[in-house]
């Protein structure tokens, strides 16, 4: 089944069809979406809302991306006449279009939507589920990297990294450099930038590559969408223009070598923690079992942070 992602490069691509009929709905006033609907004589299910959206600027929500019997519909609700000032309108439920699943599709209209270019990037877009501007960002660090170990004899005992951010970049290093959180091999300090402290076990040596600033030509648009998109006021139009400025983003970031995309110096090297199995202490409040390494101590006591905090109120931490 495709993600989001797909289905609104399908929608960019005209590759749906076009169904435009009148059908009955099964709405769900609680959740705000539709729960069933009948075409032809048969009653779709839906399974999952994958997006609500707007038909109008001027209306509220009344369209529904829905998955619902193993397929992709778009359904909306068109009105006879609408005035802000009544809460109730008159109107139908309308079956806009079908997304083609992949049997429908040539190999190389799958390949061309998901925008693949060789398997470690189809690898990677697996595992994390879509292709994104961070994850292409990961990609490309990941090639440096690559680049760096290949360029030695005797690449043993591999790296470790601390990385400022917690974006979909991680994805793209814990798979193409097998560098992950559960190994102890990256750490997270979430700053929300694009820097990367890499430390090379081989010959005890460390860079840090950080991003350097980048202009896409569409900031304004780009960040006008997402603010329409965030407060649930975009249309189906401005979420496929939306998914088209990301693709943008996507096929520059990959047209970019490392080199053009990061600033790389050297850095002084650090000795990465010994990899242990986890040792655990009852929170003194809670009871429950904490790493020991989380643990906060206060008068002989030990606590967990979430308990630290309650009985510290004046504590940030």
């Amino acid at each position: 089944m495709m993600d989001r992602t797909e289905v609104l490069r399908s929608i960019r691509y005209e590759l749906f069809e076009y169904i435009q009929k009148r059908v009955m709905v099964d709405f769900d006033n609680f959740r705000q979406m539709p729960v069933s609907f009948t075409f032809d004589g048969k009653i779709y299910r839906v399974g999952e809302l994958i997006g609500r959206f707007k038909t109008a600027d001027e209306r509220p929500i009344n369209g529904y991306l829905v998955q619902a019997n193993e397929e992709i519909f778009f359904l909306y609700f068109h009105y006879y006449s609408y005035d802000q000032r009544f809460p109730l309108h008159s109107g139908n439920w309308v079956l806009s279009f079908r997304i083609f699943n992949d049997n429908e599709l040539m190999a190389l209209y799958r390949g061309d939507r998901k925008m693949l270019g060789n398997i470690a990037l189809k690898r990677l877009v697996d595992f994390h589920g879509h292709l994104c501007p961070d994850l292409m960002i990961g990609a490309k660090l990941c090639e440096y990297v690559q680049g760096v170990l290949r360029s030695v004899d005797d690449p043993s005992g591999g790296i470790f990294m601390i990385a400022e951010n917690s974006t979909s970049a991680l994805d793209a290093i814990q798979v193409l450099l097998g560098a992950t959180l559960g190994n102890q091999h990256l750490y997270i300090l979430d700053f929300g930038k694009h820097n990367y402290s890499v430390y090379f076990k081989h010959d005890g040596k460390a860079i840090r590559l950080s991003m350097k600033p980048r202009r896409f030509g569409d900031e304004e648009e780009y960040e006008h969408l997402g603010r329409k998109i965030r407060s649930n006021e975009a249309t189906l139009d401005d979420v496929a223009k939306y998914q088209v400025l990301v693709d943008n983003r996507i096929l520059q970031v990959s047209g970019l070598s490392p080199g053009q995309l990061f600033e790389v110096k050297e850095i002084e090297w650090n000795e990465p923690p010994v990899e242990l199995a986890g040792v655990y202490h009852k929170c003194s409040c809670c009871g429950e079992p904490v790493i020991e390494g989380r643990l906060i101590e206060q008068n002989g006591k030990v606590y967990c942070i979430p308990c630290f905090k309650k009985i510290n109120w004046d504590c940030i931490c």
